[in-house]
């Protein structure tokens, strides 16, 4: 299935699933290759912009590992929705691979992604285990706090459909039920009663006042 046709199809499911189709010069139209956040300074730049809004918001102090992990999740919550949102519409998945996709700078929102419609399919796993080891080793992070960011972002885009388009939400679910239980992914959160529950912990909770998540391990 071509770009013209999978990218309006998860364009109506809503912003965290929809993907542009790559142009014939993405840098000239101010896209950046994938590859180059896992070098540093794009990271980097992002965490500290959020870091800032989010000890705006809190009126207190923010870690930077805390910041980088609700930028990891949402990083993450980007490359999984199209993939969900395509397996629930019954299309082809889109072929994101670290060589397929462009994102350009933004101020707010989810992360603008752009992706080669003519590349392959497969390579989303690779691209999550890159950004793992790059978040690890550039801010701290534990990798089973990543990976629980990565499965969290895998149900977080089911939730999503629920309010979009809830006709889609069970075949949404079997595919995430179905990822879960494979590596890189099994081991990282349980379905408890129809409810995903992660077996590690994001760190929002130390955000002043931030609260609890709605999957996370320390409310159960």
């Amino acid at each position: 299935m071509t770009g013209d046709n999978w990218c309006p199809a998860l364009a109506s499911l809503g912003p965290y699933f929809s993907l542009d189709p790559a142009p014939a010069d993405p840098a000239a139209a101010g896209w950046r290759p994938f590859e180059d956040l896992l070098q540093p300074g794009p990271l980097e730049e992002r965490t500290a912009h959020t870091r800032a809004s989010l000890a705006g918001l809190a009126g207190g102090e923010v870690e930077e590992r805390v910041a980088a992990s609700t930028v990891s999740l949402g990083l993450f919550s980007r490359l999984l929705s199209p993939v969900v949102g395509a397996a629930a519409l019954g299309v082809a998945a889109p072929p994101l691979a670290l060589d397929t996709m462009w994102w350009r700078p933004f101020e707010t929102g989810p992360w603008p992604l752009a992706v080669e419609p003519a590349g392959q399919p497969g390579g989303l796993d690779e691209a999550l285990s890159f950004l793992v080891d790059r978040f690890a080793t550039g801010f701290g992070l534990s990798r089973t706090i990543l990976w629980g960011n990565v499965s969290s972002a895998l149900f977080g885009a089911v939730a999503g459909l629920r309010a979009s388009r809830p006709d889609l939400v069970p075949a949404a679910t079997a595919f995430a039920l179905a990822t879960l239980g494979r590596p890189p992914y099994a081991g990282t959160g349980d379905v408890v009663r129809g409810t995903f529950v992660r077996r590690s912990c994001c760190l929002y909770y130390r955000v002043p006042g931030g609260g609890y998540c709605g999957d996370c391990v320390l409310t159960r």
